[in-house]
């Protein structure tokens, strides 16, 4: 059992609420380690390259993890919007009590996308969080990150793909799509991760080992999670 979050500017007061919430996961949060994307990390026990942004962190997160503290049954894998997007009270409870009934697997936050990807609908696991059960599920996330690293920097030619991320990213939206306006560079960015998050989520359904999270409880999270990102598109518009 471990658990690992991938920051961008790893704060004294982030440590605080990152120690806080390894609590609350109970004895699945143990041990934990941070992965700093930004230079010059003060507070992380990694300090990441940054090359590909939060998915060659997630990477270097779990090499690092497993080198330092042997072989887990299971790893939870976060980034730091699990503050800014999320509850966090609410999901350490809901992921402390997970019982993962389909085995080994990755198990994660599914999102159901208007587009479909060689003939069926793009679903995928949100790259905010991923629940990696056993060592197959680990070495499938490590297999499924390698495969969006090594085709990080190259668009998909699914049909209507380019179009459905133009959309999704414009800044006219009110509802919908990202919380907040882009500057060139930072669109850039996200085009890159979200190419790379649904690679990632493809590869592990062609393994059989994407396992969306279901149920009636994961459901009233999902909704609270909503509302707060709506409340943050809100007050970014």
């Amino acid at each position: 059992m471990a658990s690992l979050l991938l920051a961008y500017g790893h704060s004294a007061d982030q440590d605080g609420r990152w120690m806080r919430f390894a609590q609350q996961l109970g004895r699945w949060g143990q041990p934990k380690i941070v992965v700093d994307n930004r230079p010059d990390t003060v507070f992380a026990e990694v300090q990441g390259s940054n090359a590909q942004f939060e998915f060659s962190g997630y990477l270097e997160g779990l090499d690092a993890l497993i080198a330092q503290h042997g072989p887990q049954a299971r790893i939870f894998v976060f980034n730091d919007s699990l503050w800014s997007h999320h509850s966090p009270r609410r999901w350490a409870e809901f992921l402390k009590n997970y019982e993962p009934r389909r085995g080994p697997g990755v198990y994660g936050d599914p999102r159901l996308e208007p587009i479909e990807v060689n003939g069926r609908p793009l679903r995928h696991l949100a790259s905010w969080m991923f629940l990696l059960e056993g060592s197959t599920g680990q070495q499938a996330f490590r297999d499924a990150l390698q495969h969006a690293l090594q085709h990080f920097g190259e668009s998909p030619d699914w049909p209507g793909y380019e179009e459905f991320l133009v959309h999704y990213y414009a800044p006219s939206r009110r509802w919908g799509g990202y919380t907040q306006a882009l500057n060139p560079e930072d669109l850039e960015r996200k085009m890159r991760c979200s190419w790379a998050e649904h690679r990632l989520s493809l590869h592990l359904q062609h393994q059989g080992m994407m396992h969306p999270f279901v149920g009636l409880h994961y459901q009233g999270l999902h909704a609270v999670d909503r509302a707060l990102s709506a409340i943050k598109r809100l007050k970014s518009k």
